[in-house]
Order: C-alpha cells, then sequence, then structure tokens
C-alpha cells in the first residue's frame, strides 16, 4: 500500500543520504508514493493545472555488498500509452499494464535497472534510472536476486513530511526527486489505471 498524504505542491521525494552507484542491478520496489493535486505549469504555457504524479523507490545491493536506494523521477499518473508511467510500467512488466490494474501491487517485486549519474543545472549530481526490465525474461531469470523490502527496513525509508491538507483535497501518496519534465506531458489522457 501506497503512503497517503494530500499535497500543496510536489516533495523532492524519498529522502536517501546516500549517491547510489551507477551500474546496472537487480532491485527491489521498496515504497510507491502518489501525490494528487499537485500544481504544476502546463507544458508550454504560463496556465497552472493540478496534477496527480507518482514516483517509485528501488532498494538494491551494490558489488560492494552495501544496500542503496534510488528513485524514480515524478510522473504523471496516466493510463495514455504516450504518458511516461504508462511507458515505464511496460517496460518493467515486458507487456502493456492492463486497464484497472493496479500497480502498487508492484510493491516488493523485482527489476533489473540501469543507473546512470546525472548532473543537474545546479551542479548536483543524482543517480537517473534509465532502463527497466522485468527481473525475470525469456533470457534471464535474476528473481532469486530480488532482495526482500524487510532487508532494507533497517535502512529507514522517509518519506518527506506534508503539509496542511486544503480543504476539500483528497488524500494522496507521497513521493518524489527531481521533476521530470516530459515533453508529452502535455498529451497525456487524464485516465489512471
Amino acid at each position: 500500500m501506497a503512503v497517503l498524504t494530500a499535497k500543496a505542491e510536489s516533495s523532492s521525494g524519498f529522502q536517501i543520504d546516500e549517491l547510489a552507484p551507477s551500474g546496472d542491478y537487480v532491485v527491489t520496489c521498496l515504497e510507491i508514493a502518489d501525490e494528487f493535486s499537485v500544481p504544476r505549469r502546463k507544458y508550454q504555457s504560463e496556465e497552472m493545472e493540478n496534477i496527480d504524479v507518482t514516483r517509485f523507490l528501488f532498494g538494491f545491493k551494490a558489488q560492494d555488498g552495501k544496500l542503496h536506494k534510488v528513485q524514480t523521477f515524478e510522473m504523471k499518473i496516466s493510463g495514455s500509452p504516450k504518458s511516461t508511467l504508462y511507458k515505464f510500467l511496460t517496460q518493467w512488466l515486458g507487456q502493456a499494464p492492463d486497464y484497472g490494474w493496479d500497480y502498487c501491487t508492484l510493491k516488493g517485486q523485482g527489476a533489473v535497472v540501469s543507473i546512470e549519474h546525472v548532473v543537474s543545472q545546479m551542479g548536483t549530481t543524482y543517480p537517473k534510472i534509465t532502463r527497466i526490465q522485468p527481473a525475470k525474461t525469456s533470457l534471464a531469470d535474476y528473481s532469486s536476486q530480488v532482495i526482500p523490502v524487510t532487508a532494507f527496513e533497517s535502512a529507514t525509508v522517509s518519506t518527506p513530511s506534508a503539509p496542511a491538507v486544503a480543504p476539500g483535497a483528497t488524500p494522496a501518496a507521497v513521493a518524489s526527486a527531481p521533476v521530470a519534465w516530459s515533453p508529452d506531458a502535455g498529451s497525456q489522457e487524464d485516465c489512471p489505471f
């Protein structure tokens, strides 16, 4: 189950204290955090809109034996095949998700990801998930290397504190990292899974 709060504006994501190393890793989905009614500037416009967004937090063991965490960029919750979330889930599942399916069931599930280090315009280095695929495919099976979520519980996962709930706001789950800009953000349909 995702963490639920209402947000006035987007957070910067899960608290991660150490830079995840770059490379290819077998990861475990530790948490999924949704935020509802997040104010955003519309694509190529000065007009504001409220959108629903989500983030995924993964954990993995690096070659040095240490446990690390990495999170996705914020993605608009959308069931449109053009949306970043839909493409991400399709890559992870190895097939398109079924309409009406709850992606929060992926908590505890494994995947194989590629992580690269990216430097922001402000000079901050952060890890970016550049590719995701199922832990088990027709060519390889890494499912036995997926670490249980409980192994990461000692390395506390903390989500940002939520601001006061706006009157009439719907509860939402929390999660984020740098806000993702997407050229197709304006063309996404508003039909969540």
